[in-house]
């Protein structure tokens, strides 16, 4: 869960979290599927189209989606009755009723997605039924267990915090079914893997910065490397000091000098060192390097102290 940023790039680095779950167990042949819902405002329209097509059709649904028909009218879109789902099929879309805002948060998480390498596809049959959702919604699939194959589900809830009496506060997240994340990872033979700590923590200073920072967090995370940045917008220092306290192995800033350059650096924090990193299709290898020379200066270490044990 991410609390405290209305920011359409928290949306996609929620979404970038499941996926490097997925990623991180070896799970394979499962897609993201996203869509939005809107704000209450873009719902009200909605809502109103969606009763007025089932009203047209209400002899034909099940007795229960006759009582949503009046209460919510969304939730018939998650009917499993097959009469029922083959109505909400040919119903309204709710992206054809977004307000300006609200489709501009939308375009601006896939435009995201695209920059991490994350593909997905926009189902608008994902929706939620409780009224403290808002905007993205998110869903993974997968045809290896059946018909039952959301192994995770996710999106925007904005209004949960004010409705249950707090102060409004953005929110988002998303739920993961451990049992049916086993059951595919046992139908793929994947293996169970050790923890990491964060490898890398970038501190994007503005917002050509931070989409520079989702670039470079997605491809390396690709190469197995754990890393974090801001999504929140604080500052330097402050970010150093949250950096220093998760216990984040490198450091590197991101603002304008650097990606005009070409070139950032990167702090080691154990020894405060400093080395230049190109931020281009090399950034990975390098990245690997530093790792790795890192390692092997904790292993010197050892060795070191171990011989000075035996003298």
């Amino acid at each position: 869960e991410c609390f405290g940023t209305a920011s359409p790039a928290a949306d996609a680095e929620v979404i970038s979290l499941a996926n490097e779950i997925f990623g991180f167990f070896g799970v394979e042949d499962i897609h993201l599927e996203i869509n939005s819902i809107g704000c209450p405002e873009c719902r009200k329209k909605y809502h109103a189209a969606l009763k007025e097509y089932f009203e047209s059709k209400k002899e034909s649904l099940c007795p229960t989606c006759l009582e949503r028909l009046d209460k919510n009218p969304m939730r018939i879109l998650d009917c499993k009755s097959p009469i029922c789902s083959e109505i909400a099929a040919k119903a309204p879309i709710v992206l054809d009723y977004l307000c300006d805002d609200c489709a501009d948060h939308f375009k601006k998480v896939q435009q995201y997605l695209d920059e991490m390498l994350i593909p997905y596809s926009i189902n608008p049959q994902i929706v939620r039924g409780l009224d403290y959702y808002t905007r993205t919604v998110f869903e993974f699939i997968t045809d290896e267990i059946g018909a039952q194959g959301t192994v995770c589900g996710g999106g925007r809830y904005d209004g949960l915090i004010q409705q249950l009496g707090g102060k409004p506060t953005p929110a988002l997240g998303f739920g993961l079914g451990l049992e049916r994340l086993l059951m595919v990872m046992d139908a793929q033979g994947c293996d169970y893997m050790e923890p990491k700590t964060c490898d890398l923590y970038i501190i994007p200073m503005g917002e050509d910065a931070l989409k520079k920072a989702m670039g470079i967090a997605s491809e390396l995370r690709e190469e197995g490397c754990f890393v974090e940045y801001d999504l929140i917008g604080k500052g330097l220092n402050a970010q150093m000091k949250y950096a220093n306290k998760t216990g984040a192995k490198f450091v590197m800033v991101l603002g304008d000098n650097e990606i005009e350059s070409g070139v950032a650096k990167l702090k080691n924090m154990a020894t405060g060192e400093q080395t230049d990193i190109r931020l281009d299709n090399t950034i990975a290898e390098n990245f690997s390097n530093a790792l790795m020379a890192d390692m092997f200066k904790d292993i010197d270490a050892d060795i070191e102290k171990f011989i000075g044990k035996e003298n």
